[in-house]
């Protein structure tokens, strides 16, 4: 009989070549030492006990184990992925964005909703089928919003747009096989309905901490079946969106879109902590909104080229576009929730005002109406401080600053993704990046 321990080390060390880390680098790394003793070293001596007194060799190796575990639990990728840019955000605040038109030059007229309709139109039914359950009150609960078959399904359509323009970018050395490239594109979509089943899920978890009345015009699902069963709902749905992931069998994948959905948690962190005030306050309210809009977007498009095996330069466009698109469509809805009325937006108008939150048109609107400052430092919870914020909005510019910026990442958006080559996909993502600035809800 093999002891447990070297079934273990063999594992590990298995892993260890996986990963192209020999056990020696992880000691001159300092992965064994103070912090790992610190972490592990009590279970060390408990294998030891466990183990009936193994080798000295073993012992080690065990303590290898337990090096490989710490090291994997640290706070960094362990794959390549590009990083989010908030550099350039003052300069975007007062940059005088181009003319859309300018920005057509060259770019063909196509609907990007058109050009992904047939994938796109079953999108609904194949989550539904995906969320069958042997409980049928959490499968009905989960399933609502994909009943009701609203919206556009940007994200999805987001993907599967910017896979077949990278993969048209990249054909000369893919055509050949085209039962591969069959293959690949099917998981792509898979890709689609899990960003679409991981933004649901988040949605559901954001309308029970915001007290939500209504999404998407219809009642919200904490108002149809409670709290308890809406946040089981949203824990389901990133359950089975997990599991469809795991399905893909792309470890690289599964960290990318792990990390959005970790983004996703603190984004709303610093949401309720919302400590919007001095001079990086404009700094923290795009960063939150790339947490919890921008990186899902981001990253689901960049995971659509990994999955279709594409170079790190068509992965850097993509996941520039998505991160740029994503900034673009939280401004405009920033602008909307002050513009807006339920109908229109299938939420109710101020709702971020009324939750204590500064966005882009208040942090505008405070250089023209200082008295803004105060209310942001107390959340606007006076009694008057909603309607006195929204009209210094209203009176100011602020909204069209705020618009203005959007568009300035749209630019930046479509500038990134012309980098590709020509193809309706890629002209469809430029048309789509100016539907964003340009929607009403």
């Amino acid at each position: 009989m093999i002891p447990c321990g070297r079934i273990v080390a063999n594992s590990c060390r298995k892993q260890v070549r996986k990963h192209g880390r020999s056990l020696s680098s992880l000691q001159s790394r300092g992965c064994i030492g103070a912090r790992h003793n610190a972490l592990v070293g009590t279970q060390v001596g408990d294998q030891r006990r466990f183990l009936g007194g193994a080798s000295l060799q073993e012992q080690l190796l065990m303590k290898s184990v337990n090096s490989v575990i710490v090291d994997l639990a640290v706070d960094e990728p362990t794959v390549w992925m590009p990083q989010p840019d908030f550099s350039d955000h003052d300069y975007l605040k007062r940059k005088v964005p181009i003319e859309a038109a300018d920005l057509l030059d060259g770019v063909s007229q196509v609907d990007p909703f058109n050009l992904v309709q047939d994938e796109v139109v079953g999108l609904s039914e194949n989550i539904k089928q995906l969320l069958g359950s042997d409980h049928p009150v959490l499968s009905t609960v989960a399933r609502y919003f994909f009943e009701q078959d609203g919206g556009k399904k940007m994200r999805p359509t987001l993907v599967l747009l910017m896979s077949r323009a990278a993969n048209a970018h990249e054909s000369p050395a893919q055509e050949n096989d085209k039962e591969m490239n069959s293959a690949v594109y099917a998981s792509q979509i898979r890709l689609g309905e899990i960003t679409e089943m991981i933004h649901t899920a988040s949605l559901l978890h954001d309308d029970v901490i915001d007290v939500a009345d209504t999404r998407r015009g219809v009642k919200s699902v904490n108002q149809m079946f409670g709290n308890k069963l809406a946040i089981l709902a949203g824990d389901f749905l990133l359950a089975r969106a997990s599991i469809c992931l795991a399905r893909l069998r792309n470890v690289e994948v599964v960290e990318i879109m792990s990390t959005s959905i970790e983004h996703l948690v603190k984004g709303e962190v610093m949401q309720m902590k919302s400590d919007i005030k001095g001079p990086d306050a404009f700094e923290y309210y795009l960063r939150k909104n790339y947490y919890k809009t921008g990186s899902l977007i981001a990253n689901s498009i960049l995971a659509g080229t990994v999955l279709g095996g594409h170079s790190e330069e068509v992965q850097t466009i993509a996941f520039e576009y998505g991160e740029a698109i994503g900034h673009a469509f939280q401004l405009i809805d920033d602008a909307l929730d002050f513009e807006g009325s339920i109908q229109s937006l299938g939420k109710p108008a101020l709702a971020d005002l009324k939750q204590g939150l500064a966005t882009a048109p208040i942090l505008f609107a405070q250089d023209d109406f200082p008295e803004l400052r105060p209310m942001i430092e107390r959340k606007f919870s006076h009694s008057e401080d909603v309607d006195r914020a929204a009209t210094c909005v209203l009176s100011s510019g602020s909204i069209a600053q705020t618009r203005n910026m959007a568009m300035s990442y749209a630019e930046k958006a479509i500038r990134a993704v012309l980098k590709l080559k020509p193809s309706p996909e890629r002209d469809a993502l430029v048309h789509l990046a100016l539907k964003v600035v340009n929607r009403t809800k």
